[in-house]
């Protein structure tokens, strides 16, 4: 049997505590890996957020988003599918659902680069630890890390025996199973199996159509740990997965003149006008059907004062979105399927000195290569349907009753949207090649002075293509108003095809005094950089209007970390000044996506996380963030319905605004407590995170300016070495919280043409009260 403590832990934060029980005296240490070797968290001048893995068994951890509600400076964004999920660190990131587009926050899985942040992450099982790195990471993590990195470590095989299985069911018709085993199978190989199985009900209600907002996945994850000798080892984790859902989807609001075109249409407006509500009226839905597979193979070898680590990845995903209601609302206009495929392979090769000494160094490279595809050369993407040609004559109704066009043609049916059976096709890939070069130098010059020196090359090519093509009805593209939604998505021979190439020599400088053996103050210089790259999307944009630029970064930190009351309490905090030039930026327009480049993007803030023992049972968690995020110098961004543009190009100057979602103040407060029972331990977890207003749309729109919100969760349950029983809560309060909006799909290009005085718009909601019981054996 597993003699297995369970200590009770505070909250994932920069100064959170590994293994650490309520009745002992003191906090023990935190182990991070955030400089790629093994070091005391209060001695690394950096600021990092580390949870272990009793801490993610104390909050439930089933996906990223419980990592985001206990770090402050973590914001994690999800709307119409699992491919479109997107991290953001002191809030600095974009919309993930431009898939050619690097995110700006790296994920890394046991030491290997993933470069789509919605694989993967809540198809694991066995998570031991999970770091987030703040501000730019260029030199060790390189591969476009401009905002930070997330670092998740899973645990490996054990030379004893053990097996564990949990079942969750919750309000929600959660119904999950979670299970691993793990041992040794000869003296010198160990080996480990875990799967994970899930299914949720669908949050959304659809008055027309079928619901939206399930989940329907499946994961196993094998691991083989080879100990050839005392000096070379390997670890070989091979890992699949699936999932088949109807996805999370818009709930929209209509101007007065699109529910008016619905309508003259034949369809029905029954539902109220609330974006909120998570009621919606979708003539059909959407679902997301894909795989995913993934390979690491770890080498680590012990020599004569060093050891070397080789770091090999192979990932691949082929993933279909259907949205067989375009139109987000009872008519049946056009079907959208979108195919997305991709596979990577990374290098990572890396000799360090066991540390210990006065000087230390690091040196490494990495290898990562890319292949992406969106399109599916077997079907058309667009497919207009039966109500296409009964919608666009109801807009030829509006702009007549507007007066826009003569009123001779209302007798006419004027199918000016299209015609049923219309097809658009795209087929848009990317290679990227990217190689990097590092090192970092650490030294101790005496008992209270450290400093440290990294620096890293980069290079990376890229190459994007997007063909375009469509099969029309005679009509074509309906002149001379040219308003067939085939040809506004993909206008036939519109096509791209073109190559670059990026460098960069990026590095930090960071210099440590130690006030006594308990307190730390730090500071630190680094710059980043993001390569430049293609917008790959369909639509109309031009060649000139595609490329965009390289993103440089330069981030200056102050921190300081300490321990006091006899190492009872922690406190870490850091204040630090950012600047991004050239800041690549991407918006959602209404059946287009834009990416292009703000002049000058600045952040200033201050975070500080803080832990204490208050009681033989009782801890407290506080973590805070104020992060002043804004665009310095943006002179082409995107306009707001009803903006008069600043320029001949349609653009709008957004300098001096903050950021899209671009919160100013947040705080987790988490409070543990634990107390001996019939052999084992009652414990609960309260957690209470707030969040100040932000603007919801990217461009600004005041209409989306939302109101400071808050959320609970709570956690009841008793544990013994075996056995662990929960009751938890969700937002246990019911907050209705909205964290995106975006212009409709279809209704807000056809509100600018027919001068609609307020556009229509889509808005996404985090989910509803939840709760649960968690039930978990482990052997």
């Amino acid at each position: 049997m597993k003699n297995k403590s369970y200590w009770f832990c505070s909250s994932a934060l920069a100064c959170a505590i590994s293994s650490t029980s309520l009745y002992a005296a003191q906090l023990e240490e935190v182990i991070v890996t955030a400089q790629k070797r093994q070091e005391d968290m209060q001695t690394v001048p950096v600021s990092v957020s580390a949870i272990t893995a009793d801490q993610l068994l104390d909050i439930g951890f089933n996906d990223v988003t419980d990592i985001a509600a206990q770090v402050p400076s973590l914001i994690v964004l999800t709307n119409i599918s699992p491919l479109a999920t997107t991290f953001r660190i002191r809030n600095i990131g974009n919309a993930g659902n431009i898939p050619n587009f690097e995110p700006a926050t790296g994920l890394f899985i046991d030491g290997a680069f993933r470069s789509r942040s919605g694989i993967g992450i809540g198809d694991l099982v066995d998570v031991s630890s999970v770091e987030v790195l703040k501000g730019p990471q260029s030199t060790l993590h390189g591969k476009n890390v401009t905002a930070g990195v997330i670092s998740i470590q899973t645990q490996g095989p054990t030379e004893q025996l053990e097996a564990m299985v949990e079942v969750n069911l919750g309000s929600d018709d959660l119904r999950q199973v979670k299970s691993y085993v793990s041992g040794p199978l000869t003296d010198w190989l160990t080996g480990r199996l875990s799967v994970v199985d899930t299914s949720r009900g669908e949050l959304i209600e659809n008055a027309a159509g079928p619901d939206a907002d399930g989940q329907n996945s499946y994961a196993v994850r094998g691991q083989l740990q080879a100990d050839f000798s005392d000096k070379l080892s390997a670890r070989l984790i091979v890992g699949y997965s699936e999932k088949d859902m109807n996805t999370l989807t818009g709930d929209v609001f209509l101007s007065e003149e699109s529910q008016r075109i619905v309508r003259n249409a034949g369809g029905t407006v029954s539902i109220p006008n609330d974006p909120s509500d998570r009621l919606i009226e979708y003539s059909d839905g959407s679902s997301y059907e894909g795989d995913a597979n993934d390979i690491i193979l770890n080498l680590s070898y012990v020599g004569d004062g060093y050891t070397v680590t080789a770091i090999s990845s192979y990932d691949d995903y082929n993933g279909l979105s259907s949205l067989e209601d375009v139109e987000q609302f009872s008519l049946k206009v056009a079907d959208f399927y979108d195919r997305q495929q991709g596979s990577s392979f990374s290098q990572e090769f890396r000799i360090a000195s066991d540390g210990g000494e006065d000087f230390n160094w690091l040196v490494g490279g990495f290898y990562f290569t890319n292949e992406f595809i969106r399109g599916d050369k077997s079907r058309p993407e667009f497919i207009a349907t039966e109500d296409v040609e009964a919608y666009g004559d109801a807009i030829v109704d509006e702009l007549i009753a507007g007066g826009a066009l003569p009123i001779n043609l209302l007798p006419l049916v004027i199918p000016a949207f299209g015609v049923e059976g219309d097809r658009g096709d795209y087929y848009i890939t990317q290679d990227t090649d990217n190689i990097g070069l590092f090192t970092k130098l650490d030294f101790d010059f005496n008992e209270k002075w450290k400093g440290a020196l990294g620096l890293r090359y980069s290079y990376e090519d890229k190459r994007g293509t997007v063909d375009q093509s469509n099969q029309l009805s005679a009509l074509g593209c309906v002149p001379p108003t040219n308003s067939n939604l085939i040809c506004l998505v993909t206008p036939d021979g519109n096509n791209f095809d073109q190559s670059d190439s990026f460098e960069a020599l990026t590095g930090s400088v960071s210099a440590s005094y130690f006030l006594n053996s308990d307190t730390m103050l730090y500071g630190a210089i680094s710059s980043g950089f993001k390569s430049g790259g293609f917008s790959l999307q369909n639509g109309t944009a031009s060649d000139e209007l595609r490329p965009f630029d390289e993103e440089t970064v330069i981030n200056l930190e102050l921190g300081a970390k300490t321990e006091f009351l006899d190492r009872r309490a922690r406190v870490n905090a850091a204040i630090f000044h950012t600047e991004y030039k050239d800041f690549q930026n991407a918006s959602f327009a209404g059946l287009v996506f834009i990416i292009n480049n703000a002049e000058l993007v600045t952040v200033n803030g201050i975070e500080v996380d803080s832990t204490m023992i208050l009681s033989e049972h009782t801890m407290a968690t506080v973590n805070v963030a104020y992060i002043d995020t804004l665009y310095d110098k943006y002179t082409s961004g995107q306009c707001y319905y009803g903006r008069t543009p600043d320029n001949d190009a349609g653009q709008c100057d957004l300098s001096g605004e903050a950021l899209p979602s671009a919160t100013k103040f947040k705080a987790n407060i988490a409070l543990n407590w634990r107390k001996p029972f019939s052999g084992g331990d009652l414990y609960s977890r309260l957690d209470y995170l707030y969040s100040s207003s932000a603007n919801a749309s990217s461009a600004l729109d005041p209409r989306f300016d939302m109101p400071a919100s808050s959320m609970t969760n709570l956690r009841f349950g008793w544990r013994n070495d075996s056995i662990d029983l929960a009751l938890w809560g969700r937002n246990i309060t019911d907050e209705v919280v909205i964290n995106q909006v975006a212009p409709a799909n279809i209704h807000t290009v056809v509100d600018s043409r027919v001068g609609a005085a307020e556009g229509s718009y889509q808005a996404f909601t985090l989910p509803q009260r939840t709760f649960g019981i968690t039930a978990r054996y482990t052997y």
